[in-house]
C-alpha cells in the first residue's frame, strides 16, 4: 500500500498520544493534527492519508475534529487529497 509502513503509522499515532498523557500540554486532537502538518509539509500526502484512515477507524469524534481543525488551514481541494475516500 503506497510503501507506508503500518507499524510506523502506529508508532507515530501510538506516541502522539502518550507524549500527550505524560505532558497534558495539548489534546490528542491538537497533537495528531501537528503529525498531520509536519508530514504535509514533507509532502508525504500518502502518510497522511493513512493517519487520517487510522484515526477514523479508532476514533471517529477525534477525526472529525482533526478535519475541522484542518479546513483552517487547507483548501478544500487540498483537503479532497489528504481525506481518505
Amino acid at each position: 500500500m503506497y510503501g507506508i509502513n503500518l507499524l510506523e503509522v502506529a508508532k507515530i499515532l501510538g506516541a502522539t498520544a502518550a507524549s500527550n498523557v505524560v505532558f497534558n500540554k495539548h489534546g490528542i486532537v491538537r497533537s495528531v493534527h501537528q503529525e498531520i502538518i509536519k508530514y504535509s509539509a514533507q509532502q508525504n500526502i500518502d502518510m497522511v492519508k493513512v493517519m487520517m484512515r487510522t484515526l477514523a477507524q479508532q476514533n471517529e469524534q477525534a477525526y472529525k475534529d482533526v478535519v475541522e481543525i484542518l479546513r483552517e488551514h487547507f483548501t478544500e481541494q487540498e483537503l479532497q487529497k489528504i481525506l481518505p475516500q
